[in-house]
């Protein structure tokens, strides 16, 4: 990884930080029953990051990412486990929405994969951490529906964000 792909990857989490804390954060969507819910588009910084890149490189730079999104949200480590286990199963989400022999140097990104194979990879993606994250912030079997219902309509309006922050984010590839 060079010096300019570097730069790239941390303008990259700049502006995901900041629409992810000064825009979505400060955002209350409208609640469903007694459900309330959050867009999450800060995985989608995971989700950018060199196919080719080792696995532990990843692995630290979400645990980072988790930790600055936990300090924003004054969470104790939720956000950095949550975005570490996303790390770690990407590789095999990667196997299985991708198409065969992309060049390990390429960052994803909505124009290089096209629509369906990016939606794929983000709704995947985001299957996996959103309940992941609401399981560990609730910690407790008791709240299930709890868990199901807020992953469910996170996922809705996450990828609905996420699409489109991808789609801003072209410009920089």
């Amino acid at each position: 990884m060079n010096g300019s792909s570097t730069l790239l990857i941390s303008l990259k989490f700049i502006i995901i930080w900041i629409l992810q804390i000064v825009v979505l954060k400060q955002i209350q969507f409208l609640p469903i029953g007694p459900y309330h819910y959050e867009a999450f588009v800060y995985p989608l910084f995971i989700l950018l990051l060199p196919f080719g890149m080792h696995l532990n490189r990843v692995m630290l730079l979400a645990f980072f990412s988790g930790l600055l999104i936990d300090a924003s949200y004054n969470t104790l480590g939720v956000h950095a486990i949550s975005a570490v286990v996303l790390a770690y199963w990407r590789p095999s989400i990667l196997e299985l929405v991708l198409p065969r022999g992309m060049d390990e140097n390429l960052t994803p990104s909505l124009a290089r994969l096209k629509f369906w194979p990016f939606l794929r990879y983000v709704a995947f993606s985001l299957l996996l951490y959103l309940p992941f994250y609401y399981s560990m912030a609730f910690f407790s079997h008791v709240f299930l529906l709890s868990i199901v219902v807020k992953s469910l309509l996170s996922f809705i309006v996450s990828v609905f964000f996420t699409l489109i922050l991808a789609g801003i984010l072209n410009g920089l590839d």
